[in-house]
């Protein structure tokens, strides 16, 4: 017998025996738990010694009722990770399990294991729900890791991750589950959770003893090592939200210092991962310059460290171990694996049939670039750039850095893509809503931030013609929803409302705009949106997110419109404020009147009303959208009242009331416009030059290149054609209401408003 076919046979008995297993003792998550039975009022949720703020000084500050609602926030975020880290398994495991024969017990446990974690994703979610308390949710980075962590991982740590991930809930939730001071329905879920729990920790053990055993290059196995001890990292950082302190009630800055510096939840985390960690180190993945991480993270304790289990010599301060885990990545060999197709479970392996020796592809064939591009240029990693600002390359160094992209014109993911309109649903008789259809393939490329805008660019009466509009769908739906009102002359806004049919196909540029904060779960602000007409679009969009992302802060929304059967999306806005309460106040504000009572008042948006809720103090952020005499009259009424421009958002949707842009084309004073200019810039990779004419904006002259150079309006508000000026001197701006002067200050102009006043210039469009 072989060595790969007694590796099969050894999958196969280990797979069956955990097939019985399962038979005989599983859980249905809808039947085998009592959901109607009544909550055990004041009983935690957790061991309170196992509360990450037991044992400070914040604790003992804390009433009991306090401590208790605590564990429950805890534990709910427990569930949440839970949910997300069975997530990633099952997608891992449907990987692996992608090119195996459908006759073996290896796939059949395989699938097995899937639906056990969608049951238990299930049980955790109706748990949350039974409790009331909310999906506590990790950062946006931790979630776009993730989706990174799952497309490139192969071998031993994609089940040690999973180890990782299993154990240390395994460990907590054996103790919860024997714990008779909490809650029943916690230590049932838990109880379920752990039985069935251990056949996948069996499991993903003896793939990681299997897959070790064989022997690998020291290369491979410093990769192996390295991306274990970041994942680790991630996973116990990401268990607890800092949201869970501001939901009980308690300064959450005070909150998470008092956590991460208490020596109780160090030894908890030590305790948990104890088995897991042991495991590893038996398997030799632990390791390497990164594995400081194991200390940092503390799932390893100083004892630890003293016996051994990582090196004497190794740095375990977090900023060192994550830069030496910098130093190791980019190097991995196995990502020409990725070029290959075997990080989609391609090749050899255990509960894989064995199949004939193959002629091996000389690694000489592969360019190191082709596997590192292509991660760099994945879905998953273009996602993570445009939602986050964080390139997954921020701890490691960007392989594909503009310095060292390759000098071809790739499709940009500002590209123009042709998309069909999905719905069109009438809001008023001048205004509809359009929903479009973005194919899986694009899904990723169309991602959105709540506040931003599209660019929409159709054939129009023989003529292109392009405009930005905002999406107005909250951001958890990822629907690319716009709302377009009709204006007087209006070329486009005419064609969309009146003429444009369900089934038709437009082009559009991804999303765009930097209309919006980040959002936090730990946030207990308030927000105010001021709208006018059309304005409401991105602030519906804005607003719905704050409250859904945000479970402690609020948001009041005033909307001017000139009369009630003006306001788009009335009955959406009425429904939010069913739905959140007091967390959402709404004032539609009708210019020639017409109704009255509460949600209504007459006349405009103005100074004097503005002053009331300016004076309160208590707004954190103003979002301003609409026409322009009314976004910038509100905005010099805030300053007038102390607000800080750090607090004003403002988005333009027209110039209507300010000097038009297209009488000042004249060249300014303040620089002459220079003759025989050449213009060099870089956009998504790509370095062109050019030779500008004479008077040349800019913009035209990058287009000129063949380059998809972003840009909408022409009259200085959607901000799309913003540009770093790097070297040289342009005119200043005859226009300008999208960039702050903190960024002009920096360099950036609006190419659409600009010219060359030097011979010479150099623009990035990518910083």
């Amino acid at each position: 017998m072989t060595g790969v076919d007694a590796r099969f046979t050894a999958s196969e008995k280990i797979s069956s025996r955990l097939l019985k297993s399962a038979l005989k003792q599983s859980y249905d998550p809808w039947t085998d738990i009592d959901w109607d039975a009544p909550l055990v009022e004041n009983a935690p949720f957790l061991p309170l010694h196992r509360s990450t703020l037991y044992g400070t000084d914040l604790w003992d500050e804390m009433t009991p009722e306090q401590r208790v609602q605590l564990t429950r926030h805890e534990s709910a975020s427990i569930a949440s990770s839970g949910i997300w880290f069975e997530m990633i398994l099952m997608q891992l495991v449907l990987r692996a399990a992608y090119d195996m024969d459908p006759r073996t017990a290896h796939m059949h446990w395989a699938l097995t294991e899937i639906a056990d974690e969608c049951h238990h994703s299930i049980m955790f979610g109706k748990a949350l729900a039974r409790t009331g308390m909310p999906p506590h949710r990790h950062s946006k980075m931790f979630n776009e890791l993730g989706r990174i962590f799952k497309s490139i991982t192969w071998g031993p740590s994609s089940y040690a991750a999973i180890l990782v991930a299993e154990e240390i809930l395994d460990e907590a939730q054996r103790e919860m589950m024997t714990d008779e001071t909490v809650e029943p329905l916690v230590r049932r879920v838990s109880q379920i959770h752990v039985t069935e729990e251990a056949r996948h920790i069996r499991f993903a053990r003896e793939q990681i003893a299997d897959m070790m055993s064989q022997g690998m290059d020291p290369a491979e196995l410093l990769a192996q090592q390295t991306l274990c001890a970041v994942v680790a990292f991630a996973i116990v950082e990401s268990l607890i939200s800092p949201g869970v302190y501001a939901a009980g009630g308690l300064d959450s800055k005070r909150a998470v210092a008092a956590a991460r510096n208490n020596p109780n939840m160090h030894k908890t985390r030590a305790e948990w991962g104890k088995k897991v960690v042991e495991f590893l180190a038996e398997n030799n993945l632990i390791g390497g310059p990164a594995a400081g991480l194991w200390r940092a993270s503390h799932l390893m304790s100083e004892a630890d460290v003293e016996r051994g289990l990582i090196g004497r010599t190794v740095d375990t301060g977090t900023a060192t171990a994550l830069k030496a885990a910098a130093g190791v990545l980019p190097n991995i060999p196995g990502l020409r694996k990725l070029a290959r197709g075997t990080l989609a479970g391609i090749g050899s392996g255990p509960g894989k049939q064995p199949k004939p020796d193959a002629e091996p592809k000389s690694s000489s064939s592969l360019s190191i670039t082709d596997p590192v591009r292509a991660i760099a240029e994945s879905a998953p990693a273009q996602a993570l750039r445009r939602a986050t600002d964080f390139l997954p390359w921020g701890l490691i160094g960007d392989p594909l850095a503009p310095s060292k992209r390759p000098r071809k014109k790739p499709e940009s993911s500002k590209s123009v893509h042709r998309l069909a309109v999905a719905d069109i649903q009438r809001l008023t008789s001048d205004s509809v809503a359009v929903t479009f259809d973005v194919p899986d393939d694009l899904r990723d490329t169309f991602r959105y931030i709540q506040g931003q805008h599209i660019t929409i660019e159709a054939m129009v009466n023989g003529e292109k013609v392009r405009r930005s509009y905002s999406v107005c769908a909250p951001v958890s739906a990822q629907t690319l929803r716009v709302g377009v009102k009709k204006v007087a002359d209006g070329v486009f806004s005419s064609y969309v409302v009146d003429t444009l049919q369900i089934g038709d196909e437009v082009d559009v540029v991804p999303p765009a705009g930097r209309f919006y904060t980040e959002l936090d779960s730990v946030n207990a602000l308030h927000y105010v949106g001021l709208a006018g007409g059309s304005g409401i679009t991105p602030i519906l969009s804005i607003l719905a997110s704050v409250l859904e992302e945000e479970p402690n802060s609020r948001f009041t929304l005033w909307y001017a419109n000139r009369d009630r059967d003006s306001v788009m999306f009335f009955d959406e806005i009425a429904e939010l404020h069913q739905r959140y309460g007091d967390r959402f106040t709404v004032l539609h504000i009708l210019e020639d009147g017409g109704h009255s009572g509460s949600g209504f008042a007459n006349g405009r948006i103005d100074a004097e009303r503005l002053s009331t809720l300016a004076e309160s103090g208590d707004v954190a952020h103003w979002f301003l959208c609409g026409p322009a005499p009314m976004t910038e009259g509100a905005r010099e009424a805030l300053r007038a009242k102390g607000v800080d421009d750090q607090a004003i958002h403002l988005e333009l949707f027209n110039t209507i009331g300010l000097v038009p842009a297209a009488t000042q084309a004249q060249p300014a004073q303040e620089a002459e416009v220079a003759a025989g200019a050449q213009l060099r810039f870089s956009f998504e990779g790509a370095d062109e030059a050019i030779d500008m004419r004479d008077g040349e904006l800019l913009l035209d002259a990058a287009l000129r290149t063949g380059q998809d150079i972003p840009w909408s309006c022409r009259e200085a508000v959607c901000g799309m054609c913003r540009a770093k000026l790097c070297e040289g001197q342009a005119t200043p701006m005859m226009e300008n209401h999208a960039l702050t002067p903190n960024e002009v200050d920096a360099g950036y102009i609006l190419t659409c408003q600009t010219r060359a006043a030097s011979k010479k210039l150099r623009l990035d469009f990518d910083d």
